[in-house]
């Protein structure tokens, strides 16, 4: 017996109206400019020795590729922007089908409409995040928000680097702001996601180029099962906006600390620009606190460090490493009994009167409150390094339970030939759970995974991508996979 699951698009009526709206609008934008329209289509087979499949088959890949045997169908079509216009437009949809042992389902994969206006630019609907490093990193560069799970609704303003005045170009800054709505089956029904970010890049030489900066985002609103309905007014944006404490409504917790699950990444990164070649360096340091703000978590985050060629057609092309650590955490404990000295120093009413505030056990991706925590469908927004909690009996996923991680990775892209393109994963982890609930014996892990697109003939219709992977440790046991892929890309004439 085969059952189709639709899985859960839209939740609420204004967003329904919202995707109405920006298909009209790009329909009859698209009316009165001539566009290139691109279509994709791809046919998968996925196969493996477990009744789920090896690590790298699924992650990165934005939360399509199902983690059972079975197939896929995937299709779309995308209208760039056009260079030529003041005001440029571009638009996508793309959805995706698979029929699996463990659950069958057709959901929305994007659904977007951007207007770009010189440097500013302002994407409407459900959008994957911009691809870093070629595609090799394992957390596309950014540990808070890698790519590895579905869109989300909502807009994103956002801008290209602006160069400030008086400076000759040599100091440059971006910004974004952005909400979303998470439609999982979560914790917290309907969860909120606001973002921002500032980066400022110095450009001391032609050929290098240093950014620093701040990425935010913090779950809010919703309701809770055990509190009821969050705050969710405008004020209660301001105080999410600002990282502010809860008013009325608020939780115990939300009123003592800050409104809702606040979490971000401290960001730095060079890049070397060689003739031929650039050579970057970066490093992302996560926070769930303030303890991370002012870096008591060191040495936590991730550093990375990446060789690209300007000829793709290399045998290497480009080769990336990537050391993941995140067993700090401030420190093992959040508070302590204080001391008689400073207890007399506390105030009496401060709900935390008789205890030491040390700012400790962050746990990275795990809430109080927001009890699924940073995950979407069932997988982690950031590193998937940091392994989620299986889903509840309802299909609810709560959190994540391995956070502390030692990892090491390294991704290689190039072509074989000149004529096969390939990319090559490999990692290896200790994994040590959570400070509250550490794994036994500290599983090791190592996963790999090989794609290479083994038939680009002119002659032929359609290209042919073939996946190897593997999973060998104690986390994810033994585990070997095949996918292979039949897809056909073009342009609407």
């Amino acid at each position: 017996k085969i059952t189709i699951r639709f899985a859960p698009l839209i939740h609420q009526r204004n967003m329904k109206k919202t995707i109405l709206i920006i298909f009209l609008l790009s329909g009859i934008l698209s009316a009165f400019s001539q566009r290139i329209i691109e279509y994709k289509t791809a046919l998968s087979g996925l196969v493996s020795t477990r009744k789920n499949l090896p690590l790298w088959a699924t992650t990165n890949k934005y939360g399509i590729v199902p983690d059972s045997k079975g197939g896929l169908i995937q299709a779309g079509i995308f209208s760039d922007f056009n260079s030529r216009k003041k005001i440029q437009t571009a638009y996508g949809f793309s959805g995706a089908g698979f029929l699996t042992q463990n659950k069958n389902s057709i959901i929305l994969d994007e659904l977007y409409f951007s207007l770009k206006w010189k440097k500013i630019r302002i994407d409407l609907g459900m959008k994957h995040p911009e691809e870093e490093y070629n595609g090799i990193s394992a957390q596309n560069g950014n540990i808070i928000y890698s790519g590895n799970t579905r869109t989300m609704p909502g807009y994103n303003l956002k801008t290209d680097f602006i160069s400030i005045p008086l400076t000759r170009e040599t100091v440059a800054f971006k910004f974004n702001w952005a909400d979303y709505t998470m439609l999982d089956d979560r914790f917290v029904d309907k969860t909120r996601l606001h973002n921002k970010s500032l980066y400022l890049k110095i450009t001391p030489w032609h050929k290098l180029n240093i950014t620093v900066g701040l990425e935010h985002w913090a779950q809010w609103a919703g309701t809770s099962p055990l509190y009821g309905k969050q705050p969710h007014s405008f004020r209660d944006y301001i105080r999410i906006f600002c990282a502010q404490s809860g008013g009325d409504g608020a939780t115990l917790s939300d009123s003592i600390n800050v409104l809702g699950n606040h979490l971000g990444r401290e960001h730095i990164r060079i890049d070397y620009k060689a003739d031929n070649c650039t050579l970057s360096f970066y490093h992302d340091i996560l926070f769930e606190d303030g303890s991370g703000t002012r870096f008591a978590n060191f040495p936590d985050g991730t550093w990375g460090i990446c060789y690209s060629n300007k000829n793709p057609k290399q045998w290497l092309s480009d080769v990336m490493y990537e050391f993941l650590y995140s067993k700090s955490q401030s420190g093992r404990y959040h508070d302590r009994p204080a001391t008689e000295e400073e207890k007399a120093q506390q105030d009496p009413c401060d709900p935390f009167y008789g205890r030491k505030i040390l700012g400790g056990n962050d746990n990275y991706f795990n809430n109080g409150e927001y009890q699924s925590g940073w995950t979407y469908y069932g997988r982690t927004i950031g590193t998937p390094f940091i392994t989620p909690l299986p889903p509840d009996a309802d299909g609810i996923t709560l959190g994540v339970f391995n956070n502390r991680i030692i990892a090491h990775y390294i991704g290689i892209k190039g072509y074989f030939f000149q004529k096969i393109p390939y990319k090559f994963r490999l990692s290896y982890s200790r994994n040590y759970g959570t400070y509250s609930k550490p794994l036994e014996h500290t599983p090791k892990q190592c996963s790999f995974g090989l794609e290479a697109g083994i038939l680009r003939n002119p002659g032929i219709p359609f290209y042919m991508d073939l996946g190897i992977y593997g999973d060998y440790g104690k986390l994810y046991h033994r585990n070997f996979g095949l996918t292979i892929s039949l897809s056909r890309n073009g342009v609407i004439k």
